[in-house]
């Protein structure tokens, strides 16, 4: 039996412009509640102060959800604002950032294939596929924030294999980032298929590794079916 993983970001769904988004829809909440907090910490500030958080504390580099969270709280104590304002402020950022727009090829391969094999969802952010409404295409989920380390790491997807109940060789993993995605899934162990939209290059500072590359997710079922004849796709 195998399975299949899929990133998320940049390959389900464009994530262009998504994050600017949600961190202006922050900016507007804090002018409306908390000027003061918002006058002294605007995104550019924000982003240079979560960059000095993380810097500080390496251990938050997977955890996007605890390191904003921290952003938000100290830019709220540096001001005297209630901390409250930092937690409803990060929901604000959180509710825009799930506004994602699904590439078109996207929701027509997961409507072909859910059911016919099982597919989990893996992310180094922190999407959350019930909360954008595809939860039902996965038989299970999981970021580096739940798993506590990020892709390419081992534990994200020996945490795929484990949901799915498959060996990690027969797992396929999907993503668009060379690193993460490509050589990281090779390196522990399983197929790793490069969805390269653009026709990019391979890196030319990553070694290369043995992989499958696919320019739309509409090639995928073909090539799912070259790699395992046994599935029922049609």
């Amino acid at each position: 039996m195998t399975a299949l993983s899929l990133d998320l970001d940049e390959t389900l769904w464009r994530l262009d412009g998504v994050i600017e988004k949600a961190e202006w829809a922050t900016h507007e909440y804090l002018q409306a509640n908390h000027p003061l907090l918002a006058s002294a910490y605007p995104p550019e500030r924000l982003r240079t102060l979560r960059s000095e958080i993380a810097q500080a504390d390496p251990g938050l580099q997977h955890d996007v959800t605890a390191l904003r969270m921290r952003t938000l709280e100290q830019a709220a104590r540096q001001v005297n604002a209630p901390l409250r304002i930092a937690e409803e402020a990060f929901e604000i950022f959180m509710e825009a950032r799930h506004r994602v727009e699904f590439y078109p090829d996207a929701v027509p391969l997961l409507d072909r294939l859910h059911g016919r094999l099982p597919l989990v969802a893996l992310t180094n952010g922190n999407a959350d596929v019930h909360r954008i409404g595809m939860g039902h295409y996965f038989v299970a989920a999981h970021s580096a924030v739940e798993v506590g380390a990020a892709k390419p790491e081992r534990p994200m997807f020996e945490a795929a294999a484990f949901s799915t109940g498959v060996p990690m060789e027969t797992l396929i993993h999907v993503g668009d980032d060379p690193v993460t995605d490509v050589a990281g899934a090779v390196r522990h162990g399983l197929r790793a298929v490069w969805l390269n939209r653009s026709g990019a290059p391979w890196p030319s500072d990553v070694p290369r590794v043995a992989y499958h590359e696919i320019r739309s997710l509409n090639e995928l079922p073909g090539l799912l079916k070259h790699l395992r004849p046994e599935l029922e796709l049609s």
